[in-house]
């Protein structure tokens, strides 16, 4: 190493250099550096993230290197300390610039550290203890530690598939580090014997018209860099675009306005009309009998050439095998290669018509639905109030006779004003598992149960009741039957037929309740010996647009509504329920679940 360094003096010592000529024209490719860098800021300022940091590092760098030219025009502490603190922070921003274009940002901290660490030491060294070997030593060492950082973000830290266009700037940091390494071998290895720099001598000479070079490479490399990206970015702009395009699921032309020659179509045209993408290209639009409409084409293009652009009209166009199918049609006026052009996308629309269509048969299905919401409605504003009111009435006689201390037909009172809560409490909640249905609110978990347990449940629930009208329950079932089945709801299919069965069952009758299995089918039974139900009432039972709402023997009322929850819930377990009666002898209630 020491004999690489004496054979560098030896030559430089045949060629005297004055060191503030080149440091001049090391400031004149600062300034063709900074033109270049600005006019390439203008050029991608919006497409790559950090090149206001690049263009800001080249003004430091071209402002710090002046003001080391000016030396002995200016006060030391401004053309040392500051410019030579100007060109170092140019470098970190340059760092921070080529992070952000690699989408790699880092911590900097130990970097702006750095900085005031440089700008102290060059102070020291140029303002307090003037020293120049010292300041080349700082200034070719830091070098060093930021050269180095800019080796390994553009080797390593850049993700790999942008390696190949980040390595000439990596280069271009490797040529500086080992020239700043070589700077501090030849200072160390000579004493200089002034601490003015422009009469630092030939070596220092020589390094300039080194670092003008690589300075020239380092604006060329980024250059390059981002040439390079551009090309990429644009490559890839087209791929997405032409994937984009070929991949659409409609029909989009591009055709010459001048003779309408189709010059490009993308790959949606063969699913929807039959044709190929090469058996369109070349073909003349007017050559294709794809309008079922002449007129409609003609009115298409008055409509383009008074609008220069139409949106979603609506035509009846031919498939390639004569099929018509419904189209959306939307076109406009582009440019291309200096020629007018017509964009045209058809996107076909025959399933969303023949949707229409559906809608248009079910008008009359949804007006009925509305009807069937009426009449529900009305039952529950009517039904609902009567036991309200039989409750608020005789709480009020209630009230007023225990007020007063006269306590006949108190019991009376009581019983009344249970029952209309009874019936209140059974309508509600009718109603609120009927709607939780209808709205998808009440989920369907079945599991297997022993219905005769819910059986046993619920009759127990409705025992009072039974025994208001001295009704006998009796039944007729297993030990246990297991089924799968969800017992909240089957539960309250139990709960509405058992309370039908009482209701129209006269004073002491009975109520019989059995299940079996039967062809793979549990089969339950609830038969009572009421007053049975007419044949026309009897198809009714199950329609809520059509409710049928019977007496009971005791002139008890109801809606209807619990039957037709019976029958949602049974056919959620894809199960039936049916009804056998005969007026005057009674009535049996029937569902089967698999």
């Amino acid at each position: 190493m020491q004999q690489i360094a004496n054979n560098i003096l030896i030559a430089i010592a045949f060629f005297p250099i004055d060191i503030r000529t080149v440091y001049f024209g090391y400031i004149i490719i600062n300034f063709v550096n900074l033109v270049l860098i600005t006019s390439l800021y203008f050029q991608i300022k919006q497409r790559f993230p950090g090149t206001l940091l690049i263009l800001l590092s080249f003004v430091l760098s071209a402002t710090g290197n002046i003001l080391v030219y000016l030396r002995d025009t200016i006060p030391d502490w401004i053309s040392i300390a500051v410019a030579n603190t100007l060109v170092i922070s140019s470098s970190v921003v340059l760092l921070i610039a080529f992070e952000k274009f690699v989408k790699k940002r880092g911590i900097q901290i130990q970097n702006y550290i750095l900085i005031f660490i440089f700008f102290l030491v060059f102070s020291y060294f140029s303002l307090i203890k003037p020293d120049l070997q010292a300041r080349h030593i700082c200034f070719s060492f830091t070098y060093l530690l930021l050269s180095s950082q800019f080796v390994y973000l553009m080797f390593k830290r850049t993700p790999f598939a942008m390696r190949k266009i980040t390595r000439p700037v990596g280069f271009v940091f490797c040529a500086v580090f080992i020239t700043q390494f070589f700077r501090i071998i030849i200072v160390l290895q000579n004493n200089l014997l002034t601490n003015h720099y422009f009469q630092s001598g030939f070596s220092e000479s020589i390094f300039l018209l080194i670092w003008e070079v690589i300075t020239l490479l380092l604006v060329y490399s980024i250059t390059l860099m981002y040439n390079k990206r551009l090309i990429i970015d644009i490559q890839f702009q087209e791929e997405k675009f032409s994937k984009a395009f070929h991949s659409a699921p409609f029909i989009i032309l591009i055709t010459k306005l001048s003779d309408g020659e189709i010059i490009e179509v993308n790959n949606g045209v063969y699913p929807i009309s039959g044709y190929k993408p090469n058996e369109l290209i070349g073909v003349k639009s007017t050559d294709l009998n794809l309008w079922e409409f002449k007129s409609d084409r003609t009115e298409f293009k008055e409509m383009v050439n008074s609008n220069d652009s139409v949106k979603n009209k609506e035509y009846v166009f031919r498939k390639k095998s004569g099929e018509l199918f419904h189209g959306l049609i939307s076109s406009e006026f582009i440019n291309i290669n200096n020629e007018q052009c017509i964009i045209s996308v058809i996107n076909d629309i025959s399933i969303q018509k023949r949707a229409e269509e559906e809608i248009r048969k079910s008008e009359a299905s949804l007006r009925t639905l509305n009807s069937t919401k009426d009449k529900f409605f009305s039952i529950i504003a009517h039904d609902l109030k009567s036991p309200f009111n039989a409750i608020l009435g005789f709480s009020d006689l209630l009230v007023d006779k225990v007020r007063n201390k006269n306590y006949n037909e108190l019991e009376k009172f009581a019983e009344i004003i249970n029952s209309s809560s009874q019936k209140a409490m059974n309508l509600l909640s009718n109603l609120l598992e009927w709607s939780r249905s209808q709205t998808g609110k009440m989920e369907f978990n079945p599991e297997y149960i022993d219905l005769v347990a819910v059986i046993n449940s619920v009759r127990d629930l409705l025992m009072v009741s039974a025994q208001q009208k001295s009704i006998a329950i009796l039944l007729n079932l297993p030990d246990n039957l297991f089924v799968q089945a969800d017992n909240a709801m089957i539960e309250t299919v139990l709960r509405n037929l058992i309370s039908n069965a009482i209701k129209f069952t006269p004073q002491n009758g009975t109520v019989l309740i059995s299940a079996e299995i039967k062809n793979e089918e549990c089969l339950v039974f609830v038969k009572d010996n009421g007053i049975g139900i007419r044949k026309e009432d009897q198809e009714k039972l199950f329609k809520i647009e059509e409710t049928c709402s019977l007496p009971g023997t005791e002139n008890e009322h109801g809606t209807g509504l619990g039957l037709i929850l019976c029958k949602d819930f049974i056919d959620k377990h894809k199960g039936k329920i049916w009804v056998k009666s005969e007026e005057g002898k009674g009535t049996t209630m029937l569902f089967s679940i698999p």
